[in-house]
């Protein structure tokens, strides 16, 4: 019985989109950007456009790795040196996202150098960027 209704309660979220998970829960905005920090793609930066060019839930004002491998590296460096000035915009790290890529952008990424992308809400199960 307790099985039944717990389906019919589900059902009923699901049919008026709500999701039962985030039913009246909120992470709060610690950034300020309007967005929850449950949903933001780059919750330590405020970012209210959200954009993600690469597509990896890992918002562009905080995703300084390229190569997806959990951080800002060599690898990356190469990447951005070699993108520097042109409209990959996956090397822009404000909003909106328009390129190219310059010096405000290089600044990001050394200020990032070493360290794990994110944190992002959008990765779950995880604290930051995949």
């Amino acid at each position: 019985m307790k099985l039944m209704i717990l389906a019919a309660t589900t059902i009923a979220l699901l049919m008026f989109g709500v999701s039962p998970a985030f039913a009246g829960t909120s992470c709060g905005d610690g950034d300020g950007d309007t967005i929850d920090d449950c949903e933001d793609n780059c919750s330590d930066d405020a970012n209210p456009a959200q954009d993600d060019t690469d597509g990896d839930d890992c918002g562009n004002i905080c995703d300084t790795d390229y190569s997806q491998s959990g951080s800002g590296g060599f690898a990356d460096f190469a990447a951005f040196a070699a993108g520097f000035g042109s409209m990959d915009l996956n090397l822009d790290h404000t909003e909106p996202v328009s390129g190219p890529a310059g010096f405000g952008d290089f600044a990001a990424f050394a200020g990032n150098f070493g360290a794990t992308t994110g944190p992002s809400g959008t990765t779950t199960g995880t604290t930051a960027c995949p």
